[in-house]
């Protein structure tokens, strides 16, 4: 259920939208009340009275829930305005939006003119999904006090979710044709718009909300990210520029400046824009990291790493640095430099992963004996993660020589021969060098020790119908399989594969699209196409195929099955 909680801090999104401004925004935010709810005094018949105690004992021993629930009971057996909006209250506060609709609305039938009992009634409305019976609320706020209601009604909002937060924009947006001189609704307008994919509407409105209030800083910044979204990229940065010019102080708009700037490609003139920021907030390194992290995603790499060498020298985040400039390293070719960034990280919780990526790289340029010396010394110094090591080195070098790769996983099932782990990976290592039979023994004792471990029912399903005749055998695992993770994509495929395999074409026909679509890869689209040329439908068998080749230009299953089918080779 949605939730909406009272008089705390908004959402950052809302809170700008209607209280943001260039130069300064006036303290208007009521205080927040204490969670306890505080006690009532009044002359009540005793039954009342015997709830209230309880209530505000209950309160006492932090069970609101208890506390509200005494409340609630109360207020329904009494016309006091008094313990209806104390019940209120605490129903906004535990996030009860039905039960704050119904206290808040009783309160109004004593007290019409109550503002929180009015804000409270909106919010819930909110949060139930009511946007017209919500505005209704708003619109009685907002005509007695325009600028005031809006700021308390955003700052009582803290607990929406998104969708409330998009329900609460559509409230306020509908509310510009009664108050149309109320910039931060034309901004809420902008807002709700931008939301619905609808930019070029969002920037009309947001030109009117800058007409009524020329120094919205979030209109004003909103402005330059609908420009550069609709593609008017210069007139965005012209307006940018002339924003940072206006207010040289004004952080996020130098910040959301830099970002449009490497979105363009203009680096140079991001950095430069970059070191401005550095200048003006030199005790916040974080922002000046965010902001090369972005370059660096946006293709700056050079610029970034500069500026992340900088932070490091500094001692900032030593190790999340070197293994970002060990990602442009390996970007830049230069794999020494990036080696020696992972090998640099002494952070326990990442080194072990980034001296596996070095002894990645080892493998990757030839150089295999440093590669094993290197992940030899990791299973002397990591003894407890010995399984996910063999695991990782095997990985590596099963694509060079699958049968290394096995061999290893022999020594370290050796090792350890009761792991889970290493039984199974080394049951896909030996079914790519052909040893069916050290595949099929290794899954059963698997099974034997987890009768239903889907991954190993559908590897050993999947292994016996596509590299033997045990069609009938496999579709009973692969059955059990899918019957535990239906949605699965793998699983989906091998019940497709093995369906074809025992002639139930049109039957297999679904799962593999299935599959396909939630997981397009070389093989599955391999087996999809088979089936579908099988049928007769050629056409569709050449589309999935090239399809797939597209996304694969090295795929080996669809290559392979095209020149079993058509003859074809490349």
């Amino acid at each position: 259920m949605p939730t909406m909680s009272y008089a705390l801090p908004v959402t950052l999104a809302l809170m700008l939208a209607l209280t943001g401004c260039a130069r300064h925004t006036p303290d208007t935010t009521a205080p927040a009340p204490e969670p306890a709810p505080t006690p009532v005094y009044a002359p009540y018949d005793t039954a009342i009275l015997a709830d209230l105690l309880a209530a505000e004992l209950a309160a006492q021993r932090n069970r609101l829930d208890v506390s509200l629930a005494y409340y609630a009971q109360a207020a329904r057996r009494t016309r006091s305005p008094e313990v209806t909006g104390q019940a209120a209250r605490l129903a906004a506060y535990m996030e009860e939006p039905e039960l704050a609709l119904e206290l808040s609305e009783r309160w109004l039938s004593m007290s019409p003119n109550d503002t929180t009992a009015l804000e409270i009634a909106a919010l819930s409305h909110i949060s139930l999904g009511d946007t017209e019976a919500a505005a209704t609320y708003i619109d009685t706020l907002l005509s007695r006090d325009p600028q005031g209601a809006l700021v308390r009604l955003v700052t009582q909002a803290r607990g929406l979710d998104a969708a409330g937060n998009t329900r609460l924009l559509a409230a306020l947006s509908g509310l510009t044709d009664r108050y149309p001189e109320q910039a931060p609704l034309w901004y809420a307008r902008a807002l709700h718009l931008q939301l619905q994919d609808n930019p070029e509407a969002a920037l009309d409105a947001t030109e009117q909300a800058l007409k009524r209030q020329s120094d919205h800083e979030e209109a004003l910044l909103l402005k330059g990210r609908l420009l550069f979204e609709l593609g008017h990229r210069d007139q965005a940065l012209r307006h940018m520029q002339r924003l940072v010019r206006r207010y040289p102080e004004a952080r996020r708009a130098r910040v959301l400046y830099v970002r449009l700037l490497l979105q363009d490609g203009q680096t140079d003139a991001a950095f430069r824009q970059l070191e401005v920021l550095a200048e003006q907030h030199p005790d916040d390194p974080d922002l000046r990291y965010s902001l090369a992290l972005y370059g660096m995603e946006h293709g700056a790499r050079e610029r970034a790493r500069e500026v992340l060498e900088s932070l490091m020298r500094d001692g900032y985040r030593e190790d999340e640095i070197r293994s970002f400039l060990a990602q442009i390293a390996e970007q830049d070719g230069d794999i020494d430099g990036a080696i020696d960034h992972y090998l640099a990280i002494r952070d326990p919780e990442v080194a072990l992963r980034a001296r596996v990526q070095a002894a990645r790289l080892y493998q990757e340029t030839g150089r295999s004996n440093e590669r094993q010396a290197l992940m030899a010394r990791l299973r002397d110094h990591y003894p407890v993660h010995l399984p996910t090591l063999y695991a990782a080195e095997a990985e590596l070098i099963a694509g060079d020589d699958p049968h290394a790769a096995h061999a290893l996983l022999d020594q370290a099932v050796e090792d350890l021969p009761e792991n889970i782990e290493l039984r199974y990976a080394r049951a896909l290592a030996a079914e790519r060098i052909d040893q069916l039979a050290q595949t099929e023994a290794d899954l059963r004792f698997i099974l034997a020790q987890r009768p239903d471990d889907p991954d190993a029912l559908n590897a050993l399903g999947y292994t016996l119908t596509d590299r033997t005749d045990r069609h009938e055998e496999a579709y009973g695992y692969i059955r059990r399989a899918l019957d535990q993770k239906p949605d699965n994509p793998a699983i989906l495929d091998s019940m497709g594969w093995v369906l074809f395999n025992l002639g139930r074409a049109e039957e297999a026909l679904p799962y593999l699209k299935r599959a396909y679509e939630m997981y397009p890869d070389d093989e599955v689209a391999a087996h999809l196409g088979e089936v579908l040329w099988s049928l007769g439908r050629q056409d569709e068998a050449r589309a999935v195929w090239e399809d797939a080749r597209q996304r694969e230009p090295d795929g080996r299953h669809v290559r392979d099955t095209l020149e079993r089918l058509t003859g074809q080779n490349s």
